[in-house]
C-alpha cells in the first residue's frame, strides 16, 4: 500500500526556466529541485509520487523531502481536512509603508508622515554625525517598526564610539557601512542591531541585485508574490527634495518644499505613483522565468512594454543559464540567445541550448 504525504504549506515550490526552488519561508532556507518535481509538489492535496516511474528516483526524492520536513506522512486521506491551506493573499491596509530619505532632508517631511504607520524608514548619510543623530531623534517619535541606516563612508577610527551611540536608538534594525577599505562583506550583531560592512560604494550597491539582497521569509514572500517587493508602498525623497518611487528613478512627482501635507499624501496615494508598486513579477519579462522572483529585491526601474513590463538593464542573475554574473561561465542574455525588448522576449533555443550545455558541461 502506498504511503500518503502532504506538503508542508510553509514550504512553497516555485518554478523557474531551468529548475524550481522550494521556499522554506519559516526557516528562511531554500532547496533546488527539477521542474518535473515542481509539478508533483505544487498541490495542496495528497501528493501523487506515482508520476515518477523510476522507483529509485522516487525513493530518493521522498527521503530528501521527509528529511527536510518539506512533506509529512498521513495515515488516510480524511486527515487532509485537518491541515489548512496557506493563503497567499496580501493583507496590508496601509498604502505607504517604506520611506527612504537622506540625513539632510527638510524637517517638514516628518510633519507630513507623523500620522502614518510605517514599517521601515531608511536613511542615507555620508557619515555618522550630529545631523544624523538629530534626524534619528525626530524619527524615534514616529510610529514605525524599524530603521535602516546606509552610511556612505566608513570611519574605522571612531567606529566603537559610533556603534555605542547608534545602539541607543531602539528602532534601528541594521546599519550598513560602505567604502570599508580592504574588507569583504561581513556582518556583526551588537545589541540586537546588525552592522554590515561593504567594500563597494553605496552608489554601486543601490543599483545591483546581489545574493545578499535575497530575502526569504513569510512577509517578503507574500509581498513579492502579489506586488513589486521593492516599489510597493515605497517613497524616496532625493537630496534635491524630489518625491520619487525609488532610489534609481529619474521621474519626480514634485518638490517636497512645494507640497502641503495633503498634496504630498495625495501624490503618493495616487494610481500613477503606485503603478510600479502594483507590478507582479509574473507580468515582467525575464523575472517571470526566474526561480528567485519571490525572494529578490530588485530596484531597477521597470518599463511598460506592449504586453509585459521589462527592464532596460540586465539583472545580475541569468535564469536561462541559472548563473550569477560573478560565477564562472556566466554569459549575459544577448550572448546566450535571449533578446528582450518592448515587444517581448525572443529566445534562440538552439543558441541557448548550446551555451547551457557548455556552461554546465551537459
Amino acid at each position: 500500500m502506498n504511503k500518503l504525504f502532504l506538503r508542508n504549506q510553509l514550504c512553497i515550490p516555485v518554478m523557474g526556466y531551468n529548475r524550481a526552488i522550494i521556499y522554506d519561508i519559516i526557516r528562511k532556507d531554500y532547496f533546488f529541485i527539477p521542474n518535473a518535481h515542481y509539478a508533483i509538489l505544487d498541490t495542496n492535496d495528497v501528493i501523487n509520487f506515482n508520476k515518477i516511474t523510476d522507483q529509485e528516483e522516487k525513493a530518493e526524492l521522498i527521503d530528501f523531502l521527509l528529511k527536510e520536513e518539506i512533506i509529512f506522512e498521513i495515515t488516510d486521506r480524511k486527515q487532509k481536512k485537518r491541515f489548512k491551506s496557506f493563503s497567499r493573499s496580501l493583507d496590508r491596509p496601509n498604502l505607504l509603508t517604506n520611506v527612504i530619505v537622506h540625513s539632510d532632508i527638510d524637517p517638514v517631511f516628518f510633519d507630513f508622515i507623523k500620522d502614518e504607520y510605517l514599517l521601515n524608514v531608511s536613511i542615507i548619510a555620508p557619515q555618522v554625525d550630529d545631523r544624523l543623530f538629530s534626524l534619528l531623534a525626530k524619527i524615534d517619535i514616529l510610529e514605525i517598526d524599524s530603521i535602516y541606516l546606509y552610511i556612505e563612508n566608513f570611519d574605522q577610527e571612531n567606529f566603537e564610539t559610533t556603534r555605542q551611540l547608534i545602539s541607543n536608538h531602539r528602532l534601528i534594525f541594521s546599519v550598513n557601512f560602505f567604502n570599508v577599505a580592504g574588507q569583504a562583506q561581513t556582518t556583526q550583531l551588537h545589541q540586537n542591531i546588525y552592522f554590515n560592512f561593504f567594500e563597494e560604494e553605496f552608489s554601486t550597491y543601490k543599483t545591483k541585485l546581489t545574493t545578499d539582497k535575497l530575502s526569504l521569509n513569510n512577509e517578503h514572500f507574500l509581498e513579492a508574490y502579489n506586488v513589486h517587493s521593492y516599489y510597493h508602498g515605497k517613497v524616496y525623497i532625493d537630496q534635491e527634495g524630489n518625491v520619487k518611487n525609488g532610489l534609481n528613478n529619474i521621474y519626480s512627482f514634485g518638490k517636497l518644499k512645494m507640497l502641503t501635507k495633503d498634496l504630498f499624501l495625495n501624490t503618493v496615494y495616487s494610481e500613477k505613483f503606485r503603478e510600479l508598486g502594483n507590478i507582479n513579477k509574473n507580468d515582467t519579462l525575464v523575472c517571470c522565468d526566474c526561480e528567485f522572483r519571490y525572494m529578490c529585491v530588485d530596484s531597477r526601474v521597470p518599463v511598460k512594454g506592449d504586453e509585459k513590463w521589462y527592464h532596460q538593464t540586465e539583472c545580475a542573475y541569468n535564469p536561462y543559464l541559472s548563473k550569477w554574473d560573478d560565477e564562472e561561465n556566466y554569459i549575459n542574455l544577448k550572448d546566450c540567445g535571449v533578446t528582450i525588448s518592448s515587444t517581448g522576449c525572443a529566445i534562440d533555443q538552439q543558441k541557448l541550448s548550446y551555451h547551457f550545455n557548455k556552461t554546465w558541461a551537459v
